[in-house]
């Protein structure tokens, strides 16, 4: 059976369910009507014309649900929505949010079954392979043709929120990752705190200089890398990027990537850094990397991790770097965006709403109230002036950032290269062997499309 009517049988069959536990508990607007192109310039006075409630005079509602139910993002949003508001009387904004999951898939399929799905979502990268080919979210470039803020924003950022050449969600929140290291342990080792690696070659020299091992036994890696758990691939992806591979899979014509001759060669240079001397750990949990207790000198993680882990033990003793490479510098970047349901009959309004989050002063003051680098090029020397060593190590690795392929089948991507890596790690499989294996799993995937 082909994938998209299996999809679309579960979002009828989740209709005969309740959503429970999903923030605001407001009755959500009956939505039918495709989008139309909305060729006005977004947030133009006139551009609600086109709905008939906004053409009589009456106030328009969006239902606007977003992913996740943390008190800092949730005052975020009653400041952006109360400022929206203010600034356009004529459209309600129904906040809802709901937890990342199985809830907010469950809350979403209802919708979209059921003819109710919200007009405005933010959600993740990760959601388009599966919700674009079903028309769940709207194709963007019409209005994004008369959006001053294109030109303005990173092209990293909208490469990322764009599929077979459609632009489907609007960038506001990257999860980039970041080369991490430890100053004290570099020191301790005889390198040069101020000088972190910026190749392969250095990075193994560095690697090899940081371990410390008592007996058998590694009491102390350099680059701490994953050996099991679901984000080992996100460290692959790293390093085939920086090889100069597309991705895992070409999402713009299903051509598998995995087993190419670039990733080969990205996973042979990790099994060496894992010969050298690595301590185990399931990249599940950032927790459980070796980095946060002190036994690692180098790691890859989020903004949010740095964060975390300076102010602990580790503060001030850690830094930033900018992205290493081989052919090019290259990392991974997942991203959060705003999306415009297919379905939406106030298409023009949702525009403006997503226009005004997307906005510089919005943008800014997502960066001042919750730390969110922003991704506008006329952000980034400010962005930089608040702390100019780790901020623009973080802008640096957003510009040259790549996601996961956005594809309907990349749950068996993921699954098939963390199996992969993991045989790897344990010498169970050369990388070779490895990684042709989960190129069969995903070709089998891919031919039952």
């Amino acid at each position: 059976m082909k994938l998209k009517k299996i999809l679309c049988a579960l979002l009828g069959a989740a209709m005969l369910f309740q959503v429970t536990g999903c923030g605001n508990n407001g009755t959500e607007e009956l939505i039918s009507e495709t989008p139309t192109s909305g060729n006005e310039e977004a947030g133009a006075g006139d551009s609600a014309a086109s709905d008939g409630n906004a053409a009589s005079g009456e106030q328009v509602t969006l239902t606007f649900l977003r992913a996740g139910t943390d008190a800092e993002k949730k005052a975020f949003w009653d400041k952006v929505i109360a400022d929206f508001e203010t600034a356009n009387p004529d459209i309600k904004i129904e906040y809802q949010e709901c937890s990342y999951g199985d809830d907010f898939e469950t809350k979403l399929n209802t919708g979209f079954a059921s003819g109710t799905a919200p007009d405005v979502i933010d959600f993740t990268l990760a959601s388009m392979g599966t919700r674009v080919p079903l028309g769940q979210y709207a194709a963007l470039d019409d209005y994004a043709a008369n959006w001053d803020g294109k030109d303005d924003y990173m092209q990293s950022a909208l490469n990322l929120g764009t599929i077979n050449g459609k632009l489907y969600g609007i960038a506001t929140q990257p999860d980039v990752r970041l080369l991490i290291y430890n100053k004290e342990l570099f020191e301790t080792a005889g390198l040069d705190p101020n000088s972190p690696p910026t190749t392969w070659e250095e990075l193994e020299e560095y690697h090899k200089k940081l371990v410390i091992k008592e007996g058998d036994t590694v009491t102390q890696t350099g680059l701490s890398v994953p050996t099991s758990g679901s984000n080992q691939q996100h460290y692959l992806t790293i390093f085939l990027l920086a090889n100069g591979e597309k991705n895992l899979v070409d999402e713009d014509n299903n051509t598998v990537l995995c087993n190419s001759e670039k990733t080969i060669e990205a996973a042979e240079f990790l099994k060496k850094l894992e010969d050298e001397g690595v301590i185990f750990w399931d990249s599940t949990s950032s927790d459980n990397n070796p980095f946060g207790k002190g036994l690692a000198a180098m790691t890859y993680a989020n903004t949010t991790d740095f964060n975390t882990w300076n102010q602990g033990a580790l503060a001030g003793k850690i830094a930033l770097a900018a992205p290493i490479k081989k052919e090019r510098q290259a990392t991974f970047c997942g991203m959060g965006f705003m999306f415009m349901s297919g379905e939406t009959s106030h298409p023009d309004e949702a525009w403006r709403f997503m226009e005004y989050v997307a906005s510089a002063e919005t943008m800014w003051t997502r960066y001042e109230m919750l730390g969110v680098p922003p991704v506008r090029e006329s952000l980034k020397e400010r962005y930089i002036e608040q702390d100019p060593e780790p901020n623009a190590a973080i802008y640096a690795s957003i510009e040259c950032g790549t996601g996961s392929p956005k594809v309907a089948y990349s749950n068996v991507v993921y699954n098939a290269v963390n199996d992969a890596l993991e045989r790897i790690a344990y010498g169970v499989e050369d990388p070779k062997t490895a990684l042709d294996t989960a190129a069969q799993e995903i070709q089998k995937e891919i031919d039952n499309q």
